[in-house]
């Protein structure tokens, strides 16, 4: 038959996603991107086994169907299976604000090859991405192809990524102002380039001790962050703030775990 003969499709009918967990993969796309559950949609085996959710993304323009498939999630960790647009760099730095606000990982921006770029992993570490409409104007040689986040892949070197665990413990007293300049250090940190993670933790344990973790895509990556301005400007407001000076301490994945 000639293609020309066949009835054009109306529109994209749904995008389905592979998870590992269906209740915390549709927490997550609700806490994220304001998803709304159509229970009455949902996919039932004749057992009355769930094994599919149907949400309404706003601005997607179509249904997301998460499907309960472990295997298939873990086999595309990493890939950008869904790419969502945005207007410019302005509408980019919501959602990073939003992203912060949830404690929800992200990368900086990134200079894509037409826009800029930021990316999102789901709970199963599949990407989500966010790419402007607006051009970002920049020179083709600013485009960070080296960037992990713009590929699917590795950093391009067989370096690990270097993964950092920084302790620090408050004066008596000191604890909100402290953990107000960790939040503001960490919130500039994030959007250095080649900072992969960058998160500030606490616990009911030990209210006055915060720990830090941070991953970069490389020691070069982690070198420039160590020799920035913002770094030596915490440095010297932190330690007022301090009881005592940071612990750091350098973490090696596990066998089973390294990429």
């Amino acid at each position: 038959m000639n293609p020309a003969a066949l009835p054009t499709p109306s529109g994209i009918h749904h995008v389905k996603l592979p998870v590992t967990d269906l209740e915390r993969s549709a927490h997550w796309y609700a806490e994220v991107l304001g998803a709304r559950r159509l229970t009455d949609l949902d996919h039932r085996r004749p057992d009355g086994t769930l094994f599919a959710v149907i949400l309404d993304v706003p601005g997607l323009g179509t249904h997301l169907e998460l499907r309960l498939d472990p295997a298939t999630a873990s086999a595309l960790k990493g890939y950008d299976f869904l790419t969502l647009a945005v207007d410019d760099r302005t509408a980019l730095d919501t959602w990073m604000t939003h992203l912060d606000t949830l404690g929800v990982l992200h990368s900086p921006p990134v200079v894509a090859l037409a826009g800029w770029l930021l990316v999102v992993p789901d709970p199963d570490g599949q990407r989500l991405r966010f790419y402007t409409t607006t051009h970002h104007g920049l020179d083709p040689s600013r485009v960070e192809y080296d960037s992990p986040w713009l590929s699917t892949g590795p950093a391009p070197s067989n370096e690990p990524a270097p993964r950092i665990m920084t302790t620090i413990a408050a004066r008596p007293g000191a604890d909100r102002e402290l953990e107000n300049l960790l939040t503001e250090f960490a919130d500039t940190t994030r959007h250095e380039n080649g900072c992969l993670a960058f998160r500030v933790h606490r616990t009911p344990q030990a209210p006055d001790t915060f720990i830090l973790y941070e991953e970069w895509t490389g020691r070069q990556a982690l070198d420039a962050h160590r020799a920035s301005i913002h770094m030596n400007s915490f440095r010297t407001r932190a330690t007022h703030l301090a009881a005592a000076p940071p612990h750091t301490q350098t973490l090696v994945p596990c066998p089973e775990h390294r990429r």
